[in-house]
């Protein structure tokens, strides 16, 4: 077929509902400079989700599981210091998490994200067996904090972005199933260290190590498997109109308010539950609980998503969310904070699973999904970075959790206000969106 025939090979739907028709050989597509063909599914495209899972197990998933090292520091090497302060390591290791994205995204788009996958992976193995060496603050701070962060952020955003070149329609399911790894990861990662943690023979330094030679496994698998396409963005580095769009722009902020809040539990509920009589062992355990929530709440986001519409979806998730921080006010006993961690764990889940692709749904081409989610994960890390030391410090101040609790339902409300008007931003005819 000659370049530049009108034969149709393949019709998407591009953000705000307008049909693009991909022309083989064509170099138009209404508008788009590069034309695109979603393949929605086959081997190859499915062992993209693979690798991309295995990398969010890696890095989402263990940045995830900072609350049983916080709870360890705190009665340990860092004794001396408080909560608040202690909150620092994890929340830098959210932020730089989230801000190393504002480079891996461009990049991706640019040169293809195995340039960035490969030499960071090996950067996070190292940053995480660095982290079995530490015992002071900075140190803490330079490894887990610094290193597992910004080595955790430039490989998710590149493998995520890859999962929007294979899939359009499909898109929801198959990033909520990629994201799936990241609860995984959270589960796994507290309970290996809260069961060589009590194991004097192996202890922290170990026990760290093994996560570290797990670590390395997975990405191995990620590194075979994931397999970009020959899409390539040429251009500004940035893409600084995608905030003329009111859908991506509100998410933006929707997406701040809402982890500004979501990370409390995260952090803070086996404290939580230890000082209202749990037992250390039992109350480490929340956080494998709230993984496992996530785990079942990200499902549910794949397999509704579709039917129900990934906004109508992610805007109950963050109302949920806020309802049940405020529910925790009046949570006390063992029963009540084991399905609370389950509850909440399932509508933040579905929130994370489904963030990426809402986010993706705002670009007009594929080959701008890297660049748009890394500059919205940047701005959004800056709600990580805040997040969970605020909390801290109410704690501190107040002498208890109210005050900190109620931070964190607020915020969360606010965000789901704001979502509401960036699912009616992106489509205010259609109902299932």
């Amino acid at each position: 077929m000659s370049p530049g025939s009108t034969t149709e090979i393949e019709s998407a739907i591009f953000p705000g509902g307008e049909e693009a028709v991909v022309v083989e050989g064509s170099d138009e597509v209404k508008g788009h400079s590069v034309p695109h063909e979603f393949p929605e599914g086959g081997l190859r495209a499915w062992l993209v989700v693979l690798g991309c899972w295995c990398i969010l197990f890696t890095s989402f998933g263990y940045v995830n599981s900072f609350g049983v090292y916080e709870t360890y520091y705190l009665k340990t090497f860092l004794s001396d210091h408080s909560p608040s302060d202690v909150a620092w390591i994890g929340a830098i290791q959210s932020f730089a998490q989230f801000s190393a994205a504002l480079v891996a995204g461009p990049l991706a788009d640019r040169y293809g994200a195995m340039v960035i996958v490969r030499p960071f992976s090996l950067l996070l193995v190292v940053a995480m067996m660095l982290t079995s060496l530490c015992t002071k603050l900075y140190q803490f701070i330079l490894c887990q904090g610094i290193f597992i962060g910004i080595a955790s952020g430039l490989i998710f955003t590149p493998s995520i972005s890859i999962i929007g070149h294979y899939f359009f329609k499909r898109r929801p399911i198959a990033m909520a199933f990629a994201t799936t790894g990241s609860p995984i990861g959270g589960i796994i990662y507290p309970v290996v260290m809260t069961n060589l943690l009590q194991d004097n023979s192996i202890g922290f330094a170990w026990g760290q190590r093994v996560c570290g030679f797990l670590t390395l496994f997975l990405l191995a698998i990620a590194v075979v498997t994931i397999r970009p396409t020959s899409l390539r963005r040429t251009g500004a580095f940035i893409l600084p109109e995608a905030f003329k769009i009111p859908a991506f722009s509100l998410q933006v902020a929707a997406f701040f308010m809402v982890i500004l809040g979501l990370w409390t539990p995260y952090f803070y509920l086996a404290d939580y539950g230890t000082l209202h009589g749990m037992s250390p062992g039992l109350a480490s355990y929340l956080f494998a609980l709230i993984n496992a929530g996530s785990f079942l709440g990200r499902v549910f986001a794949g397999a509704v998503a579709r039917r129900l519409g990934q906004f109508n979806v992610i805007t109950v998730a963050c109302y949920a969310s806020g309802i049940l921080m405020f529910c925790w006010l009046k949570i006390t006993s063992t029963g009540g904070l084991i399905v609370l961690s389950i509850l909440f764990g399932a509508t933040s889940g579905i929130i994370i699973a489904l963030m990426f692709t809402t986010i993706a749904h705002t670009a007009d081409h594929p080959s701008k999904i890297g660049t748009y989610l890394g500059m919205s994960t940047f701005l959004i890390g800056f709600g990580a970075l805040g997040g969970t030391p605020i909390t801290g410090a109410l704690i501190d101040t107040y002498g208890g959790y109210s005050q900190g609790i109620i931070f964190s339902g607020a915020v969360l409300m606010a965000g789901a206000v704001l979502f509401t008007a960036a699912r009616f931003a992106f489509s205010k005819d259609k109902l299932v969106v």
